[in-house]
């Protein structure tokens, strides 16, 4: 079965100077742009079925502006589509299902059995058991040309809707395939305990019984191998694809692998053995979950900055929850309330059986622009002529936001990479680093909102992030 892990946000535990090239790249994130959009909030869908409902952060008060549809009994959280605005789920039949925060409809996706993966692009990918691949995005589902055949156990989606699949078949492969090429790439892998792949899709990690093997897509028929002290358990990238981390079966510690100098870091202790791990797509902690009943336990909240577990939290896992919020709101089920936790202030909501979302809630205006926004750049979509307009006033303010495409210790990749992006018509530059620490980061830009800068980042079909670069200097060509 594929993983059902929600994407998640930002929780405040870490939100000191991040020390280390992955938190440093991925703490740009954070922009004065950001802080002005619409306010964080946890959304709530009853497993019972029923409308979803909005509240906001630390209080968990609920917004006055109902959402409107009632939803059939959901069963399991997948993920949040951010840029598409859609909480993604399986429904009591087991179907995976869609909830659109701008058009306030349920919408089934893929039958019931299929496996599901969502993209930090947004775009869901779903495979049935004969192999049949479905793409979906906030517009519109559609089916692919090609199967990938029976067996398949375990699927990740890359950005610019590039499929990963595990497929069982007198041995596991891995396979990469898009709607166009069709199957790309077929590659033996090894037997794991647990399997985990990069937000980029660049790479995928398989835990093994003494340690870590890696598949990348620039040499994908040869994989390394880094030996691990001790059995592991589960494995988790980082968010910017430069770190690994092991749990190990009856040790106290996490292991840390470089992916880029491909050896193991100093570990990182526990309280105890960790079952299961779980990253914020900002990079700023790791979750981990004590070993033991998956419905109870510890949560151990480790700072990627610091390397240590900074809180210990008595929570239930589920494929929902815990989760964190980009306003730095951690969200948890404990015993039958719904906590949510800040520096300031302790709260809760009798609602643990429901099915649980952090994201953001704007006005259904903001929200559709967004999508109209989405469906022009899609290349794959024929959209009619536009009317001509009169241009709008630039704005007074000089341009600072910017779209953060990597971030590595390598300048002469980071400068291939610009070099290309360059060749695509994207207006890409390189950063270099300021501190000891620092990576080189690859950058398009500078653009005058944030909506042309969201809107250039899909255009790049990979993982982005937008910076605001007032208090910077320019970066180099």
């Amino acid at each position: 079965m594929t993983k059902l892990l929600p994407l998640t946000l930002l929780l405040l535990g870490c939100a000191g100077s991040p020390r280390g090239e992955a938190a440093r790249g991925e703490a740009d994130s954070l922009s004065t742009a950001e802080a002005s959009l619409a306010p964080t909030v946890a959304f709530r869908l009853p497993t019972g079925g029923g409308p979803v409902t909005a509240y906001a952060f630390p209080a968990l008060e609920p917004l006055p502006r109902s959402l409107g549809t009632r939803t059939a009994k959901p069963r399991a959280a997948l993920g949040i589509d951010l840029a598409g605005r859609r909480l993604i789920y399986r429904d009591s039949a087991g179907a995976v299902a869609s909830f659109d925060l701008v058009a306030s409809r349920e919408k089934t996706i893929a039958p019931p059995g299929a496996l599901a993966a969502l993209g930090s692009d947004g775009t869901l990918l779903a495979v049935d058991s004969t192999g049949a691949v479905t793409e979906s995005q906030p517009w519109g589902t559609r089916p692919w040309p090609s199967r990938l055949g029976r067996g398949v156990r375990e699927v990740f989606a890359a950005p610019g809707g590039r499929l990963i699949a595990i497929r069982h078949a007198r041995g596991d492969s891995l396979l990469v395939s898009s709607r166009e090429a069709g199957v790309s790439l077929a590659e033996p892998v090894p037997e794991a305990v647990d399997r985990s792949a990069s937000r980029d899709g660049d790479a995928v990690a398989f835990a093994t019984d003494s340690g870590v093997a890696v598949l990348e897509d620039r040499e994908p028929g040869r994989p390394w191998f880094v030996r691990v002290a001790g059995r592991p358990h589960a494995v988790a990238f980082s968010p910017s694809g430069h770190r690994l981390y092991v749990a190990l079966r009856a040790k106290s510690e996490l292991a840390v692998i470089d992916r880029f100098a491909r050896r193991e870091r100093p570990a990182i202790a526990l309280p105890g053995p960790a079952a299961a791990l779980r990253f914020d797509p900002w990079g700023r902690v790791l979750l981990a979950r004590s070993g033991g009943e998956a419905e109870g336990g510890e949560t151990w909240v480790i700072g990627s900055a610091s390397d240590e577990v900074v809180e210990r939290l008595r929570t239930r896992w589920g494929t929902d929850l815990p989760t964190v919020s980009e306003s730095g709101v951690l969200l948890s089920r404990e015993g039958n309330a719904i906590v949510a936790r800040d520096l300031r202030s302790l709260d809760s909501l009798g609602a643990a059986r429901d099915l649980w979302f952090a994201g953001r809630w704007a006005s259904t205006a903001a929200t559709a622009a967004a999508r109209q926004e989405a469906r022009a750049a899609d290349p794959t979509r024929r959209a009619a002529p536009a009317q001509p307009t009169a241009p709008a006033p630039a704005p007074a303010a000089p341009p600072s936001l910017w779209v953060q495409v990597s971030v590595s210790r390598n300048e002469t990749w980071a400068r291939a990479l610009a070099r290309e992006l360059t060749a695509e018509g994207h207006a890409a530059a390189v950063v270099e680093p300021k501190n000891p620490g620092d990576g080189w980061r690859v950058m398009t830009g500078p653009y005058r909102s944030r909506d042309a800068a969201d809107s250039a980042g899909r255009a790049l079909n990979r993982s982005y992030w937008v910076v605001d670069r007032s208090r910077e200097a320019r970066p180099r060509p």
